[in-house]
């Protein structure tokens, strides 16, 4: 076991460094020369390589940093289109281990295992709460406290420190696949795609509490005009009881 955390941390510091060292054509022609899969390929087509392999969580990073760069697009599945974050997490465990994820982050979240954020390991999801909602957005965890997504419209695929807002707005993790270990140091990789029973909470309502506000400003807003209206009426009651 603790061979495979040193293995992990390696992997993705390499990953980073990589990142820094090389630009992301570069690390893409090497996931190809990998993969055997030429650049222009954008098939839905699985990479030639065996998801049990003891270097498939390894391949399934390097291939999404190959997609740095590439631009958010809402709704996007392709490199060339453009990709969405959840575009990018399906077209990366599609192209690397064939695994067939669903399309939403908010769907994501309910399969795989949960992961605990002490317990985080590279190829893990990680989903986060934004003004849409629960898991409305989602990334991969490389390792290093970093994480790779496609931020947003205007933005580029990159890598992110796990940190402030990221950190603020987390809510949760899924493991999809896990590299296990045996006596003799021999890899496999086990797949947690099928498990649907371990899903994220899906509470938070984003822009609901903007509506509470005002709700609640309404009912102040009536309070004190039912008031006004309560106060005049007594006071109409006295100026007739001074009459008589």
């Amino acid at each position: 076991m603790k061979f495979l955390k040193i293995k992990k941390r390696i992997l993705a510091l390499a990953l980073i460094a990589a990142t820094i060292i090389y630009p992301a054509v570069s690390v893409a022609d090497d996931i190809n020369d990998l993969s055997g899969v030429s650049s222009d390929d954008s098939s839905s087509d699985t990479v030639k390589k065996d998801a049990t392999s003891s270097d498939a969580i390894g391949n399934m990073l390097l291939q999404s940093v190959s997609l740095m760069g590439i631009a958010y697009k809402w709704g996007g599945n392709t490199p060339d289109t453009g990709m969405d974050c959840s575009g990018f997490v399906r077209y990366v465990f599609k192209k690397s281990l064939g695994i067939n994820l669903p399309r939403t982050a908010a769907e994501m979240a309910k399969v795989g295992k949960k992961v605990s954020p002490d317990d985080l390991e590279p190829g893990d999801l990680i989903f986060f709460n934004t003004r849409r909602g629960s898991n409305t957005h989602i990334g991969i965890y490389l390792g290093n406290n970093k994480f790779i997504q496609a931020p947003r419209t205007g933005e580029n695929i990159k890598i992110t420190e796990f940190d402030g807002w990221w950190r603020q707005h987390f809510n949760g993790a899924k493991r999809v696949v896990q590299e296990n270990v045996d006596d003799n140091g021999n890899t496999s990789v086990e797949s947690y795609q099928d498990i649907h029973d371990e899903a994220l909470p899906s509470s938070y309502r984003g822009k609901s509490s903007k509506h509470a506000g005002r709700s609640r400003y309404s009912s102040k807003k009536h309070a004190t005009t039912t008031s006004k209206k309560s106060g005049s009426k007594k006071s109409s009651t006295k100026k007739k009881r001074k009459k008589h």
